[in-house]
């Protein structure tokens, strides 16, 4: 695992929890297209554009430097998965 997947689940799990679903890979495997899985229950009541919204807030330095050149997320709440 290289740094960047070290740092993106660092942020994310300081926001979202130890316990919290995660799936982060590089989509294309270029390491710049990624896809982002997350379900938390901290996405309750957010329309997805919020949801969108505080995970691009926690990575943005990284969008904005490139390292992650695009990013696909699906943001989902515990209640939609089981629903």
């Amino acid at each position: 695992m290289n740094n960047l997947y070290i740092e993106v689940e660092k942020r994310l799990r300081n926001v979202f929890g130890e316990n919290v679903n995660i799936d982060f890979h590089d989509e294309k495997g270029d390491g710049k297209h990624f896809y982002l899985y997350i379900v938390s229950d901290i996405f309750e009541g957010k329309s997805r554009v919020e949801r969108s919204k505080v995970v691009y807030s926690l990575l943005d330095d990284l969008l904005k430097t490139d390292y992650i050149h695009a990013l696909r997320l699906k943001l989902k709440t515990n209640s939609e998965i089981i629903n």
